[in-house]
Formats: C-alpha cells, sequence, structure tokens
C-alpha cells in the first residue's frame, strides 16, 4: 500500500503552540544574558484560545506584548498569529501615500479571497510564520527598546555600586 500522508504527519516533534512559544522565550532569555525574560499567557475563551506572547525587562520591569496566538479550544492546529499593530507613520521607514488612481481602483474592485498569511496548519508551518513575526519591525524595534532600557538600567546600577 502507497504512504499518501503529507511529509509533515509524523511523531517527530510535534508540539502544540504553547509548547514552540515556551521555547521561544527561553531563547530570547539565553540570548539576552537574561536581561529580557518572554512570558506566554493564557486566555480561554468562548471560542478559543489566546496565546499572549510578552517581553518584559527585567531590570525595569516594562512589559510589552509583541504578538498574540490562537486556536480553537479543541484542536492546537490550525493556529493564527496576530501580529502587533503596525507603528505610526512617522515611525516607518517606508510610508505609502495613495493617489487619485488609488481612489478609482478602490471602487472598480469586484470581492474576492483573501489569504491570511499567519495561519498556520502544522508546527513546522507554525515555527515559519513565527520567525516571521519576530523578523517584523515593530516587533524588533520593542525588543530592542526593552533591551536598551534593561542595559541602561544595568550600567546604572554597576555605576552605583562602584560609588
Amino acid at each position: 500500500m502507497t504512504d499518501l500522508w503529507p511529509e509533515d504527519i509524523t511523531s517527530d516533534d510535534v508540539l502544540g503552540p504553547q509548547e514552540i512559544l515556551e521555547g521561544q522565550a527561553k531563547e530570547l532569555a539565553d540570548r539576552t544574558g537574561s536581561l529580557l525574560k518572554a512570558h506566554v499567557t493564557r486566555q480561554e475563551m468562548e471560542d478559543r484560545i489566546e496565546l499572549g506572547f510578552e517581553v518584559q525587562s527585567e531590570r525595569t520591569d516594562n512589559r510589552v506584548r509583541l504578538f498574540v496566538v490562537q486556536h480553537r479550544l479543541e484542536f492546537e492546529y490550525p493556529v493564527t498569529i496576530v501580529p502587533p499593530p503596525s507603528l505610526p507613520d512617522y515611525l516607518k521607514q517606508h510610508v505609502y501615500r495613495s493617489g487619485m488612481l488609488d481612489t478609482v481602483k478602490a471602487f472598480q474592485r469586484e470581492g474576492g479571497w483573501v489569504e491570511n498569511e499567519w495561519v498556520a496548519s502544522s508546527p513546522r508551518n507554525f515555527e515559519t510564520k513565527l520567525q516571521k513575526v519576530l523578523a517584523l519591525y515593530e516587533v524588533k524595534a520593542m525588543v530592542l527598546s526593552l533591551l536598551a532600557s534593561a542595559k541602561a538600567a544595568d550600567s546604572r546600577d554597576d555605576g552605583e555600586s562602584d560609588a
């Protein structure tokens, strides 16, 4: 008999979204010398589980939610990542300014299918999309800001202990 099952259905390294996020939380602490700690929050709602990925500076107690992950109550896949809101235009490297032609085109468009790039159907697919969200400009900016404030607080503490 021919095996018709997809390649990613195996018992090897199958983790749920929460375990994958917790692994990345540990990776961040290791990468930053424990200046930053990530926490995975879990909230059970009426129709879904919501996992928040929050990062906290251990030196300043500043905390930020980087993104949210959602899945059904009874199944961990598919899972969707809700990226952080976009930065205001004055903080963006590139800004699109619409013109008159864009308005005309908007009225001429017909409905159609729109792909949600943040939905993952397997652990491997989730890890790929998670890597993408962690590399977003907004996410990196928040993490680097927390890290900078943690290092500044660490430097101030070192200066006070020298006195």
